[in-house]
């Protein structure tokens, strides 16, 4: 079969060019690619090779740089010699550049592939064609329920130009999940590549664990060491984390200048510092790199709460043209007060005031005749006005009044006799009695009470988070030794896929433990939404800290009110700091944007009551009144026109609703998929039950190292359901790395462009064969574009039956293609080359024939979706001051953009296969 001196190809290795059997043995053959300079043994029984000759009219490139027009071939013991009527040349000497990726080449040289691979082919080119022309591609990818008012910024901020907005949604309601939908849409799209996050120390963790598990993003941390090391810090990766406390040192703030960044996000915006007198460093660095990132994206819950002039300092970052001065921001935010009060009126249907009505009359003149009785139109009254009057792009935040979903939270502060002893902490240490005590949990009243905690939740999962590792341990040891009870642990000791374990073995509603205990790590980047039982060990004296904590169970979505279980020891500096969150900050009942304002501002008075006892009553009553005059005055300054414009009810509905029937949609399609390219590419998959699957390399897979495929694979789920509820599985999507790396594998090489099938049912002779042709259009355009939105890359189906009759865009055959064994197929194939080759010739002139119509209907299409967007942004930015301008032209060098490419598009053609009537 194999003989030294012949030509051969790698099908699994097409690139590798053209190959010399070097030598072959009994069970080995060796082949040399001279192309890579690189020299592959192969299995004889097994091998991936495919035996290349060529035929009378072929031009074939020599090795000396000519080339040889086939008029003659002849077979001398094994090794082919071509003639062109002068010259006889072997086959030694073609040169190993040769490479037949195109599909006809492959089809009439034998490199036939399996049938399963071309219907996969198509299924790629079909979906990707599919995903690509979806308004909302790159938001269904990300480990997130569908929430509408995520969903609806993230969509709204990434639909027109690189987002610069400051996202200010209260706590709870998902900032940081709003970040990576941004983030996750725009890298998706290519549309950004660097990305530098700026966050406080204690919530880098946090950040790195919400962008990997609900994103795939996988960021890079600026530490210490780093520093320290004195390398180019942000030279080796894309995607940073750098604790702001680094970013200010001299060494690492030059670096990070004299770097690119497509996109810069900042969280906790509100302690960058800036007055017209100066700025902090921060806020210095961060107004220097907003100069030159083209994105900056702003997180705070705090938007205005810690003065007008904080809440300027960062628009003015966002846009410094539409933000000049203080004072030009003062007088535009009073002008806007009644405008925000009429759209409070609207959404609330409350009856106009006079001053109202004339309100309306100036603002919106072509409304002012409308029947405000009616639904409809009052709701088209609203839904100009947020239009005209809003915000514009800048500034997003939603509310707890305008979201819905939450649970109720139900505290329970148990009174227990203080810890006893001599070696107890002092001060505000005592707030954690057990540390640095030996064999603490024996004495200590609250490990009882945990205990009939325990046995009053039943079989009900409990979640208990304390301040240190070394009490989570204690407990852990304490709880098994003496109460033969099983747990989880969670703490910063462990590693991240330590973590992983012990989350999903709490989270194994079957086998799982009944309480996770976990240190203050546990309130950072966890869902632990299935739970509602939540054990609040001690108490930080931080009431973020403590929102935090109940964060990881008080989220959207949660089904159960939630039960917060409360130590609170009797004359003892935890008790009586209990009962200050409790009674007058009111920290446990709700989330309170007013608790760690107050707490900041009389933080030596609440130290002192807490410490010695004295004047605490007093002190309660104080903060309960100070705390209700804020909370009344932060509703009463609450702007509905920026909630409807942050989340518009309708809009955001029905896109949610568009999304999770998508979702449903590619759940089922993506199963198939993912079948069907394990079966294709060799690839292990395992149904675990459950909705989960493992997938793992093979024995015999066609492509060595497949990205985001790990040595010893991984478990995922197509199910958001079970995603959500189990961190140890990954979550599949059309959108996640490895489905979107299968697919650009699947259509950008060869595999799968050249195959054979047969067909049982059928109207003619045995041995007759149809045709089919799949073109794609390319453009020579960024990604970025999305040209796919008007010109789809399976462009055009043609197959010609038996009989001669062309159909067009019509790939249904009349019966199901079954696959044949690769001789046969071969065998059939040669058969019908001289009838198939000028045949397939043929169909592409007339294919490419039809690029000029192709390309008018995608302009066309394109034209009339930018017209109506910037009919749009027009109509806006004449009535509305906060729309720039420059995102009218920035729309306007992405629409010509778009067209250019689309003009320069070509049709080639893609895949073939021939199907005999068996």
């Amino acid at each position: 079969m194999y003989k030294v001196g012949q030509r051969w190809i790698s099908e699994a290795e097409t690139d590798l060019g053209l190959g010399l059997v070097q030598s072959v043995d009994f069970r080995v053959v060796t082949v040399y690619f001279p192309s890579v300079d690189d020299v592959r043994s192969y299995s004889r029984q097994n091998a991936p090779l495919t035996r290349v000759a060529f035929k009378e009219g072929d031009l074939l490139p020599l090795a000396d740089g000519t080339v040889l027009t086939v008029s003659e071939v002849n077979d001398l013991d094994g090794i082919l010699f071509y003639s062109d009527g002068e010259r006889q040349i072997s086959e030694i000497h073609l040169s190993g550049l040769i490479q037949l990726n195109q599909p006809s080449d492959r089809l009439f040289s034998g490199q036939i592939d399996n049938n399963n691979l071309f219907e996969l082919r198509q299924m790629a080119l079909k979906q990707l064609s599919k995903l690509r022309q979806r308004p909302f591609y790159g938001l269904l990818g990300g480990r997130t329920s569908l929430l509408p008012h995520q969903l609806y910024i993230a969509q709204q901020v990434t639909q027109d130009s690189i987002p610069r907005v400051l996202l200010a949604d209260e706590v709870g309601l998902g900032k940081t999940i709003e970040a990576g939908l941004i983030l996750h849409r725009l890298l998706l799209q290519q549309r950004i590549q660097r990305v530098l996050v700026l966050v406080p120390d204690h919530l880098i963790h946090q950040w790195l664990v919400e962008m990997i598990r609900r994103f795939n993003l996988r960021f890079s941390i600026v530490d210490l060491d780093m520093v320290l090391d004195g390398d180019d810090i942000f030279a080796a990766s894309q995607l940073f984390l750098c604790p702001m406390s680094l970013a200010v040192r001299d060494e690492v703030s030059s670096q990070i200048r004299a770097s690119d960044w497509d996109m810069l996000v900042v969280d906790e915006a509100h302690h960058l510092q800036w007055s017209e007198d100066g700025a902090d460093a921060a806020y210095e660095l961060v107004e220097e790199l907003s100069l030159e990132a083209q994105g900056l994206l702003l997180l705070t819950a705090t938007p205005e709460q810690l003065g007008v002039e904080g809440h300027f300092a960062r628009l003015r970052l966002l846009d410094p043209q539409r933000y000049p001065s203080l004072e030009h921001f003062l007088a535009e935010q009073q002008a806007y007060q009644p405008v925000a009060e009429l759209a409070g009126a609207l959404a609330a249907n409350d009856a106009l005031s006079a001053d109202q009505l004339g309100t309306l009359a100036r603002l919106l003149p072509d409304m002012a005749a409308a029947d405000l009785a009616d639904a409809d139109a009052r709701n088209k009254v609203l839904e100009t006005l947020i239009d005209r009057r809003g915000p514009g792009r800048a500034l997003y935040r939603n509310t707890r009044h305008g979201v819905t979903g939450f649970p109720q939270r139900l505290p329970q502060l148990m009174d227990l006799p203080a810890p006893e002893g001599d070696d107890l902490p002092q001060g505000l240490d005592a707030l954690h009695p057990e540390k640095g005590v030996f064999q603490w949990c024996d004495t200590d009243p609250r490990t009882d009470w945990l205990l009939s905690v325990l046995s009053a939740t039943g079989k009900d999962k409990v979640v208990l988070i304390c301040h240190h590792a070394s009490t989570v341990l204690d407990l852990e040891q304490w709880l098994w030794n003496e109460c033969g009870i099983q747990v989880a642990v969670f703490h910063e000791d462990m590693d991240m896929i330590e973590r992983d374990r012990a989350a999903a073995y709490f989270a194994d509603h079957e086998q799982g433990a009944r309480i996770l205990l976990c240190s203050e790590i546990g309130s950072e980047g966890r869902n632990f939404q299935f739970a509602h039982h939540l054990v609040l060990f001690d108490l930080p004296f931080n009431c973020d800290l403590i929102e935090q904590r109940i964060g990881r169970l008080d989220r959207i979505g949660q089904a159960d009110d939630i039960r917060l279980y409360i130590p609170a020891f009797r004359d003892h500096v935890a008790g009586r700091w209990a009962h200050v969150l409790h009674d007058g900050l009111d920290v446990f009942s709700r989330p309170n944007p007013a608790a760690q304002p107050l707490l900041e501002a009389n933080r030596a008075a609440i130290e002192a009551a807490v410490l010695s006892g004295e004047g605490l009553p007093e002190l309660v009553a104080q903060l309960a009144g100070e705390r209700d005059a804020m909370l009344a005055k932060l509703e009463a300054g609450r702007d509905r026109l920026l909630e409807l414009h942050s989340c518009h009810p309708t809009r955001a509905r029905r896109l949610a609703k568009d999304m999770t029937i998508t979702h449903i949609e590619d759940e089922a399609e993506l199963n198939d998929f993912l079948e069907l390219f394990a079966d294709a590419f060799g690839l292990e998959l395992i149904d675990l039950g459950g909705d989960c699957i493992t997938i793992a390399p093979g024995d015999h897979m066609l492509v060595p190292d497949l990205p985001h495929l790990p040595e010893d694979g991984f478990m995922g789920t197509t199910r958001r359901e079970v995603a959500l509820a189990r961190d140890d599985v990954q979550f599949l999507s059309w959108e996640h790395p490895f489905v979107d790396q299968a697919l650009e594998l699947i259509t950008s090489g060869p595999a799968g462009n050249a195959a054979a099938g047969y067909i049982d049912e059928h109207d003619f002779r045995t041995g007759d064969c149809y045709i089919e042709l799949q073109f794609v259009a390319r453009c020579p355009a960024p990604k970025a574009l999305s040209v796919e939105r008007y010109l789809p890359p399976n462009a055009m189906h043609l197959m010609m039956t038996p009989n001669g009759d062309l159909k067009v865009n019509d790939g249904d055959l009349p019966a199901f293609v079954l696959p044949l064994n690769k001789g046969t197929a071969r065998g059939l194939v040669e058969q019908k080359t001289e009838m198939a080759r000028p045949v397939i010739h043929k169909l592409e002139k007339l294919g490419g024939g039809q690029l000029n119509k192709m390309v008018e209907r995608a302009a066309n299409k394109a034209k009339e979706a930018y017209a109506e967007r910037l009919d749009r942004l027009h109509a806006l930015a004449e009535q509305n001051p906060a729309i720039p301008p420059q995102l009218v032209a920035d729309v306007k060098r992405e629409r010509d953009a778009v067209l250019d490419a689309i003009a320069q598009s070509q049709l080639v053609l893609d895949s073939v296969r021939l199907v005999f009537c068996g």
